[in-house]
């Protein structure tokens, strides 16, 4: 329960409230029934008392921070990749027009993410994310159907 209560601490919640919280959650005991038949009382170190009001909010403020974590993976992950194209890229003698650069990120969420990407090549020209991209007469989108392919292909 400290990291639950380390988090509202880091949310200001005031130690009144926290020392409250802790007594609530801490010195839980259990026992499980089947057929009339009860088990021995065990302790619970984890989680919040099933059906509490509290409970869900708690769960939440614990795992708020997730988002941003995912996020940081993601930009890393990404800024990895670039290094080891722009590796790539002089390695096989392949100048890259940095000024021409685009990024398009396809997952099933809205948009792109918050964070902006950049070549180490002293360039200090930022990659723009687009929602498409047209790569070989086809034109991928960020959410990998077949729609706006279709539509350009049917238009012409």
């Amino acid at each position: 329960f400290a990291g639950c209560i380390g988090k509202l601490r880091c949310l200001s919640i005031p130690p009144a409230y926290l020392n409250w919280i802790y007594a609530w959650l801490l010195d839980r005991k259990r026992f499980i029934e089947i057929n009339e038949t009860r088990s021995r009382w065990f302790n619970i170190d984890k989680g919040c008392p099933q059906g509490s009001a509290l409970s869900p909010t708690l769960f939440i403020t614990y795992n708020c921070d997730l988002g941003s974590s995912l996020a940081n993976c993601t930009k890393k992950r990404i800024k990895i990749f670039i290094d080891h194209l722009e590796y790539y890229l002089y390695l096989t003698d392949q100048p890259i027009n940095t000024n021409k650069a685009q990024a398009l990120f396809t997952a099933r969420a809205i948009g792109h993410p918050k964070f902006d990407i950049h070549f180490n090549s002293g360039s200090k020209e930022k990659i723009n994310w687009v929602p498409e991209y047209k790569y070989l007469g086809y034109l991928i989108s960020s959410k990998l159907g077949w729609d706006k392919f279709l539509k350009f292909i049917m238009n012409k």
